[in-house]
């Protein structure tokens, strides 16, 4: 969650600027003039809540599990890779130890067989660290949409016009009342809607 907190309380400033100005229309130092009919087509109410998205890292059952699979896969990946790295360190290690009597052919083949191996290694630890990274995206798009396709559903029962996001790493709030706090309420609808995926039969 901590991938995309910072992107999405951006977006949350934007629509507040957004709502900001709906609030207080025309220029500063000018009170607007609204007809009885521009009154009527206003909403007669801005209902907003915010959830904090910290909460939801710790407390949304789907997300850790997800992340719990993903950074076992990304540690296994690099114990493989660092073994390689260490196999190949203790073949030079045991070559080094015949010292005078390696001759200069021998340490020619073993130095250009070293090299290409470490290319090798080299290879796979960029192209595990791309794959890992594409990984992560795909992982923080699939848990973004189904929070965001919750809170649409969401919003649309209750009547919210807009929902904010909090988080202790991008808040753009100076203040927060905690009446307007709905975290726990999502976060029990979100746990009921995407159950972990070792609880699936």
């Amino acid at each position: 969650m901590k991938y995309f907190s910072i992107i999405i309380s951006a977006v949350a400033l934007v629509i507040s600027g957004i709502v900001f100005f709906r609030s207080n229309p025309g220029r500063p130092g000018k009170t607007p003039e609204l007809s009885i009919s521009d009154s009527a087509r206003q909403p007669a109410s801005l209902k907003v809540a915010y959830v904090d998205l910290d909460s939801i890292d710790a407390r949304f059952e789907f997300y850790k599990s997800k992340m719990e699979a993903f950074e076992k896969k990304k540690d296994g990946l690099d114990r493989q890779l660092n073994g390689a790295y260490q196999q190949l360190d203790n073949r030079r290690i045991e070559f080094l130890k015949k010292g005078n009597a390696i001759t200069q052919a021998e340490a020619d083949a073993f130095k250009k067989e070293y090299d290409q191996q470490l290319q090798y290694l080299e290879n796979q630890r960029r192209k595990t660290e791309q794959e890992v990274q594409q990984e992560a995206m795909i992982l923080r798009d699939d848990i973004f949409k189904k929070i965001n396709d919750y809170l649409t559903g969401y919003s649309k029962e209750r009547g919210y016009s807009y929902i904010f996001s909090y988080s202790r790493n991008a808040n753009i709030f100076l203040y927060q009342d905690p009446a307007y706090d709905i975290t726990k309420e999502v976060i029990e609808g979100l746990n009921a809607a995407y159950q972990k995926p070792e609880a699936k039969k």
